[in-house]
């Protein structure tokens, strides 16, 4: 029987999870070992002919219940950040994938470059990669030293695009997005690298992209 390969949403999903949950695991484990806030050095035993209520005991037991409270409910406030950061980001690398596939591919491929649907696709592409870049609950460092700068003219844009299209499949295809493992660094840096490249060369391709589209407008 034809064995069917996971997809880029389960992937990812599943490696992010692991990483958010060895994460909130840790800072729960780091607030239930913190030591307990002491009461103070012990009192003298007072006569039980003459104690009164100490109304200082009923205090402190309500300053340390609500001191344990707001522990859990940082623990409780990080497990949904994390979760909602990693919902963002599979669907983030989702869209680039399929933007590549299927507009980045038609804008290739055809004989005359459409710059206004370049432009957008451009925006689109810029977009993603620059709340990936801020937003991802996996720390992404270029480490490569490669210097990235792009200079298209009306002219390279064209032959930019693939360029462009071969960076997002490196980037979204990386490893480091599906196999959760302590020695990823390069994986890392790479990703990072890739994503650096795909933020400056959208740019640079949507800002001629839409000075080539206005007299196309204007003539209309």
């Amino acid at each position: 029987m034809r064995r069917t390969r996971p997809t880029l949403r389960v992937c990812v999903f599943l490696a992010l999870a692991i990483l958010a949950e060895t994460l909130i695991c840790s800072v729960s484990s780091h607030a239930q070992n913190r030591k307990p806030i002491p009461s103070g050095p012990p009192k003298p035993t007072p006569d039980t002919t003459t104690a009164r209520p100490n109304p200082r005991s009923a205090d402190q037991a309500t300053f340390e219940m609500s001191v344990l409270m707001n522990r859990r409910v940082q623990v409780s406030d990080l497990e949904r950040e994390q979760r909602r950061l990693i919902a963002q980001l599979t669907h983030d690398l989702e869209q680039l994938e399929r933007v590549n596939k299927e507009r980045l591919a038609q804008l290739t491929s055809a004989t005359s470059l459409d710059f206004k649907t370049l432009a957008a696709v451009s925006a689109e592409i810029k977009t993603r990669a620059m709340r990936i870049k801020f937003n991802s609950p996996i720390t992404l460092i270029d480490r490569t030293g490669e210097k990235i700068k792009y200079e298209p003219d009306a002219e390279t844009v064209p032959t930019l695009i693939p360029t462009l299209s071969r960076l997002i499949t490196s980037f979204v295809n990386n490893p480091v997005f599906r196999i959760s493992s302590p020695d990823d660094r390069k994986q890392r840096s790479e990703a990072a690298h890739d994503l650096e490249g795909i933020i400056k060369l959208s740019d640079a391709i949507g800002k001629i992209a839409k000075r080539m589209s206005k007299p196309l407008v204007a003539a209309r």
